[in-house]
């Protein structure tokens, strides 16, 4: 896999990715920067000093490799690339974005017919493109004649959410016939794992919550663009004492003023500020929960949360189109003009006293992470293409 990021112990779509292909027999090699810490990346404080190291994961070999070009933290491109390639002799490339980097792909495709390279998509109009100089420059200028120069080569594009499928169509003019959705899927092993071995009578009592209490669960990296504020306004608005909210994650340094203005909210409610958890923690506390809530911005844990056989409730910023995980009516999805507090506190109080509809959408859950989002499905999936005439 050649991408950007590749941080040991998180529980990324990279990491997930890696893990079950090893599972499935297959030997796994990654290329990547030499960044450790996802909120260095984030902040984009790159070490540059950073000599090129390997290390192991799942019984993987990553490559951490320095970059030769850095413009501005957009254009990147790792050094020595060929020359790993050339070495590990890989079968399938599997390449993350339009990476610079895809050229050193196609070079040893040229020269190793029997090799293919697949490429997921993970931008969109959400996330990129929101200025002039981002959508013609950028894209369309840059990174658009390149990604012609090559895409030929590329056997599949995976966009990895309905936006992305569009973006590339209006941007890079790809055929919808083209592309084919890869969701990004749940440790779904892991997920059943925890929900076996985890004492929920001794999680629940550590945060005082009763037997019959409704528990909704939220979290990751605080940043405004979530809109954790909404729900947090919700929960106190409704001023239940049998609904109890739990919140874990932390904000970069540059949104703790967003942090302080998230743990001021609550003057009455039950909210439980958690902190930053690792994932099996995570995962732990969603055992314990009723349904998970995020109000706005994608994030893997909407995947993580159906693994755990949640119900849903996300706000659509626009363009997201989040329907995509509603495979068994397992999610609520609020339109970006109802993602208002009463609206989501709405939501809160229906799904409490309608104990058949929640245990409905928990069974839908469970359908949708079994058959659709477990990584060991999608694995086998981008797999299919080795089986497949060029």
């Amino acid at each position: 896999m050649l991408q950007d990021f590749y941080g040991l112990d998180e529980t990324y779509q990279e990491n997930l990715l890696t893990k079950y292909y090893r599972k499935l027999g297959h030997k796994v090699i990654v290329i990547a920067s030499t960044y450790d810490s996802v909120f260095d990346y984030v902040q984009d404080n790159n070490d540059s000093k950073k000599l090129k190291s390997v290390v192991y994961e799942f019984g993987a070999k990553i490559y951490k490799l320095p970059y030769s070009i850095n413009i501005l933290h957009k254009l990147k491109k790792h050094a020595g690339v060929f020359e790993i390639l050339e070495k590990e002799r890989p079968d399938l490339i599997y390449i993350h974005d339009i990476h610079l980097n895809l050229k050193e792909a196609v070079q040893y495709v040229k020269i190793n017919r029997n090799c293919k390279i697949i490429m997921d998509y993970h931008a969109d109009y959400t996330n990129s493109a929101k200025n002039w100089i981002s959508l013609n420059i950028l894209h369309k200028l840059i990174r658009k004649p390149f990604f012609n120069w090559y895409k030929k080569y590329i056997s599949e594009i995976f966009p990895v959410v309905p936006a992305s499928t569009v973006f590339l169509h209006e941007v890079y003019n790809v055929p919808l016939s083209k592309m084919k959705m890869l969701p990004l899927g749940c440790d779904y092993e892991k997920c059943l794992e925890i929900q076996k071995n985890t004492d929920t009578e001794a999680l629940k009592n550590s945060l005082k919550i009763h037997e019959n209490d409704f528990v909704i669960i939220t979290g990751g990296k605080f940043d405004p663009i979530k809109k954790t504020e909404i729900l947090i306004k919700a929960v106190e608005k409704i001023n239940d004492t049998n609904i109890h909210l739990i919140v874990f994650g932390k904000a970069a340094e540059q949104f703790k003023d967003y942090e302080e203005e998230l743990f001021n909210i609550v003057k009455k409610s039950n909210v439980h500020f958690l902190g930053w958890i690792d994932n099996d923690r995570a995962l732990e506390y969603m055992t314990i929960a009723d349904v998970a809530i995020f109000p706005a911005s994608q994030s893997v844990l909407w995947q993580q949360a159906i693994g755990m056989h949640l119900p849903l409730i996300v706000g659509d910023l626009g363009g997201q189109q989040p329907e995509y995980l509603n495979f068994y009516e397992n999610m609520i999805t609020i339109k970006t003009e109802d993602i208002l507090e009463e609206n989501f506190g709405k939501h809160i109080l229906t799904l409490k006293n309608d104990p058949v509809l929640l245990s409905k959408m928990k069974e839908g859950a469970k359908n949708s992470a079994a058959k659709h989002l477990d990584y060991k499905i999608i694995c086998e999936r981008t797999l299919q293409v080795l089986s497949n005439d060029i």
